[in-house]
């Protein structure tokens, strides 16, 4: 069933609306007719099966058939992730939502290649998130943040009660064995380096603020790929 991004606001009871973008693709794009059936997702966690009941010039007006509400989360997952150039961020935002990461929080670092610029790039990413979300049929996007200096994000992930570095410079631990032998946390932070990597100053930092120096194996991965691949192993590893 096709799905659709609503505002919770849009939704009144047994009704909802949807306008702008969505509203466009899906009688635009999809020609989709009054009578057929849609999915809703409400950036809430819940979901809404809806029959279209009218289309007019500025909105598509539905009726509620049923609502899911939010399924219960097991371990959540957030993503420290360097800064990265080009589309390579944008891929990680778009991986990390079908892979099920709770929050991204993309940061500044000694190594960082490219430098935030003055556009606002959080609004973008969310948007990226989002339109994951229906690809991949997840109810609640994760929350994208706006950049950090690598400093601030070590002060921010104090509360966490697992918190891994993913590290290239010899004496990391392999994943497998840290998260093998102890019960999955409630909640894992874990930081991807940029394009550069971390400095050996990072990584100091970052074990003295709590984090354990892991390892992926021998082969030197590229940023994006490595993100992508610390995420899968980890869902893998802390799913109940």
């Amino acid at each position: 069933m096709r799905r659709f991004l609503v505002e919770p606001a849009a939704i009144n009871g047994a009704t909802a609306r949807l306008t702008g973008s969505e509203a466009h693709h899906l009688s635009k794009v999809l020609r989709l007719k009054p009578g057929s059936q849609v999915t809703l997702l409400d950036s809430t966690g819940a979901q809404h099966e809806a029959l279209i009941e009218r289309i007019d010039r500025t909105a598509v007006h539905l009726s509620i058939l049923a609502t899911t509400a939010p399924a219960p989360t097991g371990p959540t997952l957030h993503l420290g992730q360097g800064l990265l150039k080009g589309k390579k961020m944008d891929l990680v935002i778009q991986k990390a939502t079908e892979l099920g990461i709770t929050a991204i929080y993309p940061f500044v670092s000694q190594h960082t290649v490219v430098r935030p610029s003055e556009n606002d790039k959080e609004s973008r990413w969310q948007r990226i998130a989002l339109e994951a979300c229906k690809q991949c049929n997840r109810p609640l996007p994760p929350h994208c943040h706006s950049i950090r200096d690598f400093t601030t994000l070590l002060q921010e992930a104090a509360h966490f009660p697992r918190k891994l570095l993913f590290w290239e410079g010899g004496g990391g631990v392999p994943l497998r064995h840290v998260i093998a032998r102890e019960t999955p946390p409630s909640s894992l932070f874990f930081l991807i380096g940029p394009e550069g990597g971390f400095s050996q100053t990072e990584h100091d930092l970052a074990v003295t603020a709590g984090f354990t120096a892991v390892t992926l194996g021998n082969r030197t991965l590229r940023a994006e790929t490595a993100a992508i691949a610390a995420a899968a192993i980890l869902q893998f590893l802390i799913e109940p």
